[in-house]
């Protein structure tokens, strides 16, 4: 098999090359594979993991980084390189390590600190130093960020790293995204209007879909996206086309990008009129069902 950084990526089977060029699967995590409880069924891994050590070309493509994908993931065997961050991370789960990043330019991370101060604003910097991942904050400023960050810390694949200023913190690093905890849609909506001076960034924000009371905003390079990250991982596998399976608005990009778009019944309204179709709700192996129905390798 073909491999990228030492683990392979295409199946064994001597026909397995031929069939694989065919289709790609794309699934998103939160909303979409995931259940109501952030965690992959178990009827989802009875069905997916056997169809993944038969060949299954799936993959997932998502917002989070590897301190919550991997260990997620640790009942699905998916070997091809999964699409973190929305795109700004390529990463290698089996060898547990990024095989690829997109960052802002200095000119976007100095717009942006220079908002942060303006505004009094706190966020979560992500940032990639020597092959391992930092995220930076000057305080927690709610108790919706608080939470997020407890979930988050004790794994070896994020380190939070509480600085003085952002600035000094971020230097000699390829920084990948700001993250924004807002407890309110009043402050989430003009943080998002701030942004709007800051040069060379994509951004989104949107309701925490485990109703813990407030709002993400994501701050990503521009042309920074599943859609973006995916095309590699096509190219990396020969791939014709993509099916993807998604329910939020940073999947939008993704969709346009795929022969076939899957929304489950959960998505917001936007995404589901977007989607070639509407599957099952998500707290229903929906995705894992549809792929048992239809996919071919």
């Amino acid at each position: 098999p073909r491999r990228i950084g030492g683990a392979p990526f295409l199946t064994q089977h001597a026909h397995a090359k031929e069939v694989f060029m065919q289709t790609l699967y794309i699934t998103d995590l939160d909303g979409t594979l995931l259940g109501a409880d952030g965690r992959v069924s178990a009827e989802s891994v009875r069905i997916l993991a056997p169809m993944l050590r038969r060949g299954l070309p799936l993959t997932v493509a998502t917002a989070r980084s590897p301190a919550t994908v991997v260990q997620l993931l640790q009942a699905l065997p998916i070997t091809l390189p999964a699409v973190l961050m929305t795109g700004t991370i390529l990463y290698d789960l089996p060898a547990r390590r990024t095989i690829g990043t997109q960052c802002l330019s200095a000119q976007s991370v100095a717009a942006m600190c220079g908002v942060l101060r303006r505004e009094g604003a706190e966020a979560l910097a992500y940032s990639a130093k020597g092959g391992q991942l930092y995220v930076y904050y000057k305080q927690v400023c709610c108790p919706f960020e608080e939470a997020f960050i407890a979930q988050r810390r004790g794994t070896p694949y994020k380190l939070f790293r509480q600085v003085p200023e952002y600035e000094a913190a971020l230097a000699g690093g390829d920084t990948l995204m700001f993250l924004f905890c807002v407890p309110t849609l009043q402050r989430a909506e003009y943080l998002f209007r701030a942004l709007d001076e800051v040069p060379g960034i994509v951004k989104y924000f949107y309701p925490d879909e485990y109703a813990r009371g407030g709002y993400l905003l994501e701050v990503y390079p521009a042309g920074a996206s599943k859609a973006t990250a995916i095309e590699k991982v096509k190219a990396m596998t020969g791939a014709a086309d993509i099916v993807s399976f998604g329910d939020n608005i940073n999947d939008l990009p993704m969709f346009a990008a795929s022969r076939i778009s899957c929304a489950v019944a959960n998505a917001a309204p936007e995404v589901r009129r977007a989607a070639s179709c509407v599957i099952g709700h998500h707290d229903e192996a929906a995705v894992a069902r549809w792929l048992c129905e239809h996919a071919v390798f």
